[in-house]
């Protein structure tokens, strides 16, 4: 653990935390065209949890929508959905290291990025080999799912504890 916190220490720079901010904001952008392209949809990975029929009646509708639809959902699984993730975690990570210096916190944003990126590859496998059948595969993607969901929270309780510490130790 307390490699990759010194590495994380040595390597933040200007640059870097805005090359990730910009591979946020570029990401959130993509991720609501993605929305946009498929209408909407209530995809996989904006819930907290699904069941292979759930999953199986997503990728029907997106059938529906057009013949490109569920290939659409895959790809952007793996190209933005991938990259957003990796930007986030790492100015989570940054951030919670900030806040937390004397602590291994920033392993919960790390772990946060592993859960959605392993969702991303679940997920997109599950759409690219759909053949009208519900699939087992979609138990993993959902604990993968629930598993970021409670991440993303652990980390912003991490957050908002150490910057309410920094702004009470400030105002003292």
């Amino acid at each position: 653990m307390q490699p990759l916190y010194n590495r994380l220490q040595r390597r933040v720079s200007p640059l870097l935390v805005t090359a990730a901010l910009f591979g946020v904001v570029g990401c959130v952008a993509g991720l609501i065209w993605r929305q946009f392209r498929l209408s909407g949809s209530d995809l996989l990975d904006s819930r907290v949890w699904y069941t292979p029929e759930q999953a199986a009646t997503l990728f029907e509708s997106l059938d529906r929508l057009d013949d490109n639809a569920r290939a659409f959902y895959a790809v952007t699984a793996l190209s933005i959905d991938m990259i957003f993730p990796v930007s986030y975690g790492l100015l989570l990570a940054i951030l919670v290291t900030r806040l937390h210096p004397d602590r291994a916190l920033y392993l919960l944003p790390v772990a946060l990025a592993f859960a959605d990126v392993s969702e991303n590859m679940t997920v997109a496998s599950l759409a690219l080999s759909y053949s009208g059948e519900s699939s087992a595969l979609t138990w993993l993607a959902a604990v993968l799912t629930l598993s970021k969901t409670m991440l993303i929270a652990a980390t912003l309780l991490v957050v908002c504890v150490g910057v309410l510490s920094l702004l009470r130790t400030r105002h003292i």
